[in-house]
């Protein structure tokens, strides 16, 4: 019965083993032979390879996110590094392809075969480019709005700060990762449909580092800080105001914007010296209203001498000024 048993398994495999495809395929017959089969215009395509033609599937699948990762990196124009920010990016930029190519549905050859020699299936995964723009336009059409919506803001606004923080909005959704790798992601799978559909929306994006130069010209800011301490705040925020671009003026009427620091000392007089809790208030205005308004809180300074308390307090204040202050630009 074992006999039996052991050669009717002999016969299964010898069956099963023959019946496998193993003449290559067309789109093996070179190595430029899948571009012949599967032309760049229409598809998206990479051979994968494996013990079983469902592990050659897998591979294939994987080797084609790989495609789009590598090709996305090498469009942002860096190299993959660790334990940096730049690995962190390459980890969002893997997950988005994933996520998209989930939504395709990937094709694989009808044609996959066996190579007896090597003892492995190979075959092919695919994406018609037509087929996947259909799937993917609506959710880049939803970040190309979104981004046109902050430029059109920006373009139409007439208050020269509040255009240049619009700008700057417009800029940093231009630069988030989703706008990024949304724009790379369709440049990819269907360059014809991005440069033809989305045209404008690239180009405006790539308009705005010289629209946020020119705005920041035409925002000159004048500090209005009282009380102060050997201008050490009205130095801070001045320094700051600079390094973000904005020039800074000398009089208020030459001014498109105002920040006016207001100060609470928190001073008191104790037994052991003059003791202060220093805090402070700006408050950005321009020819539309309130802009928006900074706090910050300095470190308890104390001292026996009131000039070197109240120096200390003011010092700790420019230093957080120095440290926070930031545009905040999340109500644009």
């Amino acid at each position: 019965m074992d006999i039996f048993f052991a050669g009717a398994l002999c016969v299964v495999l010898l069956v099963s083993c023959a019946s496998q495809p193993s003449t290559p395929a067309p789109w093996d017959a070179s190595p430029s032979a899948i571009r012949q089969v599967f032309p760049d215009g229409e598809y998206i395509a990479q051979r994968g390879r494996g013990k079983t033609r469902a592990a050659a599937e897998a591979q294939a699948a994987v080797e084609l996110a790989r495609f789009f990762s590598s090709q996305i990196s090498a469009q942002r124009g860096y190299q993959i590094t660790t334990n940096n920010a730049e690995e962190k990016i390459a980890t969002q930029d893997e997950a988005y392809v994933n996520t998209q190519i989930n939504l395709f549905g990937i094709r694989y050859a009808d044609d996959a075969y066996y190579r007896k020699d090597l003892k492995e299936w190979r075959t092919v995964a695919w994406i018609e480019r037509n087929e996947a723009w259909a799937v993917y336009e609506p959710s880049f059409k939803r970040q190309a709005a979104s981004f046109t919506a902050l430029y059109d803001a920006a373009q139409n606004e007439r208050d020269p700060f509040k255009k240049t923080l619009r700008f700057i909005a417009a800029e940093r959704f231009a630069r988030s990762n989703e706008f990024e790798n949304a724009s790379l992601f369709g440049q990819i799978l269907h360059p014809q449909r991005m440069n033809s559909e989305f045209a404008s929306v690239r180009a405006n994006a790539a308009a705005i580092p010289q629209k946020l130069d020119e705005a920041k010209r035409n925002s000159q800011v004048f500090i209005d800080c009282r009380p102060d301490f050997e201008s050490l705040l009205s130095n801070a925020f001045a320094s700051r105001f600079s390094a973000l671009g904005f020039p800074v003026a000398g009089t208020r009427n030459a001014a498109s914007a105002v920040c006016r620091v207001t100060v609470d000392e928190g001073m008191q007089k104790r037994e052991l010296g003059i003791f202060y809790f220093p805090k402070l208030k700006a408050e950005i205005t321009g020819s539309s209203g309130t802009l928006f308004t900074f706090s910050a809180e300095g470190e308890q300074a104390s001292a026996v001498t009131p000039d070197v308390a109240k120096r200390r307090a003011y010092q700790s204040l420019a230093d957080k000024v120095n440290k926070t202050f930031s545009l905040d630009t999340s109500a644009f």
